[in-house]
């Protein structure tokens, strides 16, 4: 009896909880329901709400450009109100100007007016004045002429001087002239200056200053013609200054070496001078010199490069009396 009623209890129990769960599951199902119902709804009133917005920000973008059509035309309107203002006080400034300009014309013509008689009287001062500059000018008429007779003499003193300096200057012509006469085609002279070049390649080995046996053959010819045409000829020997010996060197080593060095072989070609023709020395000693210019002036090649070889030289020029005073006369003289 006790296990029939307990299995009844049982029973019982598993069918309350069966309903119970059934009931749940159906609020469930109906609470879903509801919460899908919501969701479309709110999904349409959304789409509304959208497409409402779409259109009032289509009429927002039109009103806009309307207002800004309208600011325009404002902005025109004003730019016309000022320019109108503008010229109106345009018009003002010149009609006041012109009231001014009137008055000053009026006092230019009384000033005018003015100067007209001053002007007057000025010219009757005037011509009394003249009278009497008359004979003024008589005597400063005299005064030119005798000026003028004392300029055209110093005139032609001036021409004679020119013609003094300009035959001086012609010297070195002459004594090139006769250079080249003298020494033929043995050696380049210089047209201008005179000197004339031998390269130390020729007289002296690389480094060396001792002149080789073949160069003192050469410098005997050569060397002793030039020096005795610009010494031993009376006519050119009272124009000559100085001869100087000059050593000339590369850009091969420093510039102390090259100078020492420049001036034994400069000093060795006056030894030579000095020891060939000792009955001259006395001559010798009071025109010729000799100097050395280490590479100070190079001889540069076509593209303005030096020329090593070309360098390597001794040269020998001389200078005529008084040159330099010629060359500033000339100068100042405007003398071509």
């Amino acid at each position: 009896m006790y296990r029939d009623d307990k299995n009844n209890q049982e029973q019982n129990f598993w069918i309350s909880y069966a309903d119970l769960m059934a009931g749940l599951l159906f609020v469930f199902i109906l609470l879903v329901g509801a919460i899908v119902v919501r969701y479309i709804y709110v999904q349409q009133d959304l789409a509304q709400k959208r497409e409402a917005l779409g259109l009032s920000e289509d009429a927002l973008s039109d009103k806009n450009e309307k207002l800004k059509v309208l600011k325009r035309r404002l902005q025109d309107s004003a730019n016309r109100l000022s320019q109108n203002k503008y010229e109106k006080e345009n018009l003002a400034k010149v009609l006041h100007l012109k009231d001014n300009d009137i008055s000053k014309l009026k006092d230019l013509i009384l000033d005018y007016e003015r100067g007209v008689d001053k002007m007057q009287e000025d010219l009757v001062k005037n011509q009394n004045i003249l009278i009497l500059k008359d004979e003024e000018i008589v005597v400063l008429q005299d005064l030119l002429l005798q000026q003028s007779k004392a300029h055209q003499q110093l005139v032609d003193e001036l021409n004679i001087t020119k013609v003094k300096i300009k035959n001086l200057t012609g010297i070195r012509i002459k004594v090139v002239k006769k250079l080249k006469e003298r020494l033929g085609d043995s050696i380049t002279i210089d047209s201008k200056s005179g000197a004339i070049r031998f390269s130390s390649n020729i007289l002296f080995n690389q480094g060396a200053f001792t002149l080789k046996p073949e160069a003192k053959k050469e410098l005997s010819v050569i060397l002793k013609k030039y020096i005795h045409t610009l010494l031993f000829d009376e006519n050119i020997r009272k124009y000559i200054d100085n001869i100087t010996i000059e050593g000339h060197t590369n850009t091969d080593g420093t510039y102390l070496y090259n100078l020492k060095l420049s001036q034994k072989r400069a000093l060795e070609v006056m030894k030579f001078l000095y020891e060939s023709d000792s009955k001259n020395r006395e001559l010798y000693s009071k025109y010729l010199s000799a100097s050395g210019r280490s590479y100070a002036d190079l001889i540069l090649d076509k593209s303005g490069e030096e020329d090593k070889d070309a360098s390597r030289r001794i040269e020998i020029k001389f200078r005529i009396k008084n040159e330099k005073s010629i060359k500033e006369l000339e100068k100042f003289l405007n003398i071509r």
